[in-house]
């Protein structure tokens, strides 16, 4: 009887070792700070791929004539506060027209809150290398 104690008591020990984290927290110790190492592409299937999907939507929608600008890339830095208002359009290299049309679009943009800090603090100041859709 006490070996069937012991053998629980042992099995509760090891389960309740396993770290709780968070939703989207990768670490690998409950004494581990969380990581939140998401890539922010539009085709990721997680709150990182959402905000960056509702941040390029926004741009795609204030962008006029969309579709002048098939094969041109525009590599630009964005900052934004957390309830989404855009602070800062920085233009790092690309095709100049659609660099401005960009830079111009972002500033009539209307761009998604953030709703989650870490998402917020991957993503509020950030790079986006835009392509001009066909």
């Amino acid at each position: 009887m006490a070996k069937i104690l012991l053998m629980l008591l042992m099995a509760a020990t090891v389960v309740g070792c396993t770290p709780l984290t968070p939703k989207d927290c990768q670490k690998a110790r409950a004494t581990d700070a969380c990581s939140y190492n998401r890539t922010g592409k539009v085709t990721d299937n997680d709150i990182y791929g959402e905000q960056a999907a509702g941040i390029k939507k926004a741009l795609d929608t204030a962008l006029t004539k969309p579709h002048a600008w098939d094969g041109k890339r525009c590599n630009l830095h964005l900052d934004f506060k957390i309830d989404g208002t855009l602070q800062n359009v920085i233009i790092k290299s690309g095709d100049k027209d659609y660099c401005h049309a960009l830079a111009e679009a972002a500033k009539r943009a209307k761009f998604p809150a953030f709703t989650d800090q870490h998402v917020y603090d991957v993503m509020g100041s950030a790079r986006w290398d835009m392509h001009g859709q066909p």
